[in-house]
Protein backbone atom coordinates (compact mmCIF):
# COMPACT_ATOMS: atom_id res chain seq x y z
CA UNK A 1 0.00 0.00 0.00
CA UNK A 2 1.35 3.38 -1.04
CA UNK A 3 0.33 7.03 -0.76
CA UNK A 4 -0.97 8.05 -4.20
CA UNK A 5 -0.42 11.82 -4.24
CA UNK A 6 1.02 14.90 -2.61
CA UNK A 7 4.28 15.29 -0.73
CA UNK A 8 4.23 11.67 0.51
CA UNK A 9 3.46 10.14 -2.91
CA UNK A 10 4.95 6.66 -3.21
CA UNK A 11 5.60 6.21 0.51
CA UNK A 12 4.68 2.74 1.80
CA UNK A 13 2.18 2.18 4.62
CA UNK A 14 2.34 -0.54 7.25
CA UNK A 15 -0.79 -2.69 7.33
CA UNK A 16 -1.96 -4.40 10.55
CA UNK A 17 -2.60 -8.13 10.48
CA UNK A 18 -6.20 -9.29 10.78
CA UNK A 19 -9.44 -8.75 8.91
CA UNK A 20 -8.78 -5.18 7.80
CA UNK A 21 -9.81 -4.12 4.27
CA UNK A 22 -7.62 -1.12 3.37
CA UNK A 23 -8.85 1.13 0.59
CA UNK A 24 -7.15 0.18 -2.68
CA UNK A 25 -4.65 2.67 -4.10
CA UNK A 26 -6.73 3.31 -7.25
CA UNK A 27 -9.88 3.96 -5.18
CA UNK A 28 -8.01 6.42 -2.92
CA UNK A 29 -6.62 8.19 -5.98
CA UNK A 30 -10.16 8.47 -7.42
CA UNK A 31 -11.53 9.80 -4.12
CA UNK A 32 -8.90 12.52 -3.85
CA UNK A 33 -9.41 13.42 -7.48
CA UNK A 34 -13.09 14.00 -6.59
CA UNK A 35 -12.14 16.11 -3.58
CA UNK A 36 -9.57 18.20 -5.46
CA UNK A 37 -8.63 21.44 -3.72
CA UNK A 38 -11.19 20.90 -0.92
CA UNK A 39 -8.44 19.08 1.00
CA UNK A 40 -5.93 21.97 0.98
CA UNK A 41 -5.99 23.79 4.33
CA UNK A 42 -8.90 21.66 5.61
CA UNK A 43 -9.49 20.18 9.03
CA UNK A 44 -9.93 16.46 8.26
CA UNK A 45 -11.35 13.60 10.33
CA UNK A 46 -10.61 9.98 9.33
CA UNK A 47 -13.17 7.61 10.93
CA UNK A 48 -12.73 3.82 11.15
CA UNK A 49 -9.16 4.78 10.32
CA UNK A 50 -7.44 1.38 10.09
CA UNK A 51 -4.04 1.96 8.43
CA UNK A 52 -4.76 5.69 8.31
CA UNK A 53 -4.41 5.71 4.52
CA UNK A 54 -7.27 8.13 3.83
CA UNK A 55 -6.12 10.67 6.41
CA UNK A 56 -2.50 10.29 5.31
CA UNK A 57 -3.54 11.03 1.72
CA UNK A 58 -5.26 14.19 3.01
CA UNK A 59 -2.19 15.19 5.05
CA UNK A 60 0.05 14.54 2.03
CA UNK A 61 -2.17 16.74 -0.14
CA UNK A 62 -2.13 19.78 2.14
CA UNK A 63 -4.70 19.32 4.93
CA UNK A 64 -4.05 21.70 7.81
CA UNK A 65 -5.03 19.17 10.48
CA UNK A 66 -5.88 15.45 10.43
CA UNK A 67 -7.43 13.43 13.25
CA UNK A 68 -7.62 9.63 12.94
CA UNK A 69 -10.15 7.65 15.05
CA UNK A 70 -10.17 3.87 15.54
CA UNK A 71 -11.20 1.71 18.49
CA UNK A 72 -8.94 -1.33 18.00
CA UNK A 73 -5.72 -1.01 20.08
CA UNK A 74 -3.66 -3.29 17.79
CA UNK A 75 -4.78 -1.37 14.69
CA UNK A 76 -4.09 1.92 16.46
CA UNK A 77 -0.47 0.90 17.16
CA UNK A 78 0.17 0.42 13.43
CA UNK A 79 -1.79 3.58 12.61
CA UNK A 80 0.33 5.62 15.04
CA UNK A 81 3.51 4.14 13.55
CA UNK A 82 2.37 5.21 10.06
CA UNK A 83 1.47 8.72 11.24
CA UNK A 84 4.69 9.12 13.27
CA UNK A 85 6.90 8.01 10.37
CA UNK A 86 5.14 9.99 7.63
CA UNK A 87 3.80 13.18 9.24
CA UNK A 88 6.96 15.09 10.02
CA UNK A 89 6.84 17.93 12.53
CA UNK A 90 6.20 21.24 10.83
CA UNK A 91 3.64 19.87 8.40
CA UNK A 92 -0.09 19.73 9.06
CA UNK A 93 -1.08 18.89 12.60
CA UNK A 94 -1.75 15.16 13.12
CA UNK A 95 -3.39 13.27 16.00
CA UNK A 96 -4.61 9.71 16.57
CA UNK A 97 -7.51 8.92 18.92
CA UNK A 98 -8.56 5.57 20.34
CA UNK A 99 -12.33 5.80 20.61
CA UNK A 100 -15.56 4.25 19.39
CA UNK A 101 -16.54 6.31 16.33
CA UNK A 102 -20.09 7.22 17.30
CA UNK A 103 -19.09 8.15 20.85
CA UNK A 104 -16.37 10.39 19.38
CA UNK A 105 -18.92 12.07 17.09
CA UNK A 106 -21.06 13.15 20.07
CA UNK A 107 -18.39 15.45 21.55
CA UNK A 108 -17.37 18.91 20.32
CA UNK A 109 -13.95 18.68 18.67
CA UNK A 110 -11.05 20.62 20.13
CA UNK A 111 -10.05 23.27 17.61
CA UNK A 112 -13.46 23.56 15.95
CA UNK A 113 -15.55 21.62 13.47
CA UNK A 114 -14.02 19.59 10.68
CA UNK A 115 -14.32 20.59 7.02
CA UNK A 116 -14.01 17.05 5.68
CA UNK A 117 -14.87 13.66 7.18
CA UNK A 118 -13.48 10.50 5.58
CA UNK A 119 -15.17 7.23 6.61
CA UNK A 120 -14.32 3.68 5.59
CA UNK A 121 -16.14 1.30 7.97
CA UNK A 122 -16.28 -2.49 7.54
CA UNK A 123 -18.57 -3.41 4.66
CA UNK A 124 -22.16 -4.09 5.75
CA UNK A 125 -23.21 -6.69 3.20
CA UNK A 126 -25.93 -8.06 5.52
CA UNK A 127 -27.45 -4.59 5.89
CA UNK A 128 -27.59 -4.77 9.70
CA UNK A 129 -25.03 -2.15 10.74
CA UNK A 130 -26.26 0.77 8.61
CA UNK A 131 -22.91 2.60 8.94
CA UNK A 132 -23.74 5.30 6.38
CA UNK A 133 -27.15 6.08 7.83
CA UNK A 134 -25.71 6.29 11.37
CA UNK A 135 -22.79 8.44 10.25
CA UNK A 136 -25.00 10.91 8.36
CA UNK A 137 -27.32 11.23 11.38
CA UNK A 138 -24.44 11.71 13.84
CA UNK A 139 -22.83 14.37 11.64
CA UNK A 140 -26.14 16.15 11.02
CA UNK A 141 -27.08 16.37 14.71
CA UNK A 142 -23.63 16.64 16.29
CA UNK A 143 -20.90 19.30 16.49
CA UNK A 144 -18.26 17.58 14.37
CA UNK A 145 -18.84 18.65 10.76
CA UNK A 146 -19.00 22.31 9.70
CA UNK A 147 -22.04 23.55 7.76
CA UNK A 148 -21.39 22.82 4.07
CA UNK A 149 -18.67 20.36 5.16
CA UNK A 150 -18.02 17.21 3.14
CA UNK A 151 -18.41 13.53 3.98
CA UNK A 152 -16.53 11.05 1.78
CA UNK A 153 -17.83 7.56 2.53
CA UNK A 154 -16.69 4.16 1.26
CA UNK A 155 -18.98 1.13 1.30
CA UNK A 156 -19.63 -2.03 -0.71
CA UNK A 157 -21.23 -1.48 -4.10
CA UNK A 158 -24.45 -3.28 -3.09
CA UNK A 159 -25.21 -1.32 0.08
CA UNK A 160 -28.11 1.17 -0.03
CA UNK A 161 -27.50 4.90 -0.48
CA UNK A 162 -29.81 7.03 1.67
CA UNK A 163 -30.82 10.55 0.64
CA UNK A 164 -31.57 12.19 4.00
CA UNK A 165 -32.76 15.76 4.42
CA UNK A 166 -29.94 18.19 5.08
CA UNK A 167 -27.47 16.51 2.69
CA UNK A 168 -26.62 16.83 -1.00
CA UNK A 169 -25.17 13.75 -2.69
CA UNK A 170 -22.45 15.20 -4.95
CA UNK A 171 -20.86 11.99 -6.27
CA UNK A 172 -21.74 8.29 -6.38
CA UNK A 173 -19.10 6.17 -8.09
CA UNK A 174 -18.51 2.40 -8.20
CA UNK A 175 -15.08 0.79 -8.53
CA UNK A 176 -15.64 -2.97 -8.72
CA UNK A 177 -17.02 -4.03 -5.32
CA UNK A 178 -16.41 -0.57 -3.82
CA UNK A 179 -18.70 2.46 -3.85
CA UNK A 180 -17.51 5.98 -3.08
CA UNK A 181 -20.05 8.57 -1.99
CA UNK A 182 -19.43 12.27 -1.53
CA UNK A 183 -22.01 14.25 0.45
CA UNK A 184 -22.16 17.95 1.33
CA UNK A 185 -23.87 18.98 4.54
CA UNK A 186 -26.36 21.74 3.76
CA UNK A 187 -26.08 24.92 5.78
CA UNK A 188 -28.84 26.05 8.14
CA UNK A 189 -30.88 24.20 10.76
CA UNK A 190 -33.69 23.40 8.34
CA UNK A 191 -31.33 21.72 5.89
CA UNK A 192 -31.85 24.58 3.42
CA UNK A 193 -28.66 25.79 1.79
CA UNK A 194 -27.89 29.45 2.43
CA UNK A 195 -27.18 31.51 -0.66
Amino acid sequence: MRITGGILKGRILKVPSGPLRPTQDKVRAALFSMLGEAVVGARVLDLFAGTGALGLEAWSRGAAHVCWVDSDPAVLRVLRANVDSLCAPGGGRAECRRDEVFRFLERPPAGGAFDLVLADPPYDREGTRRWLEKTLLALQTGPILAPEGLLAFEQSAGEPVPAPAGWSLLRDRKYGETRLLLYRRQAGESGEKNT
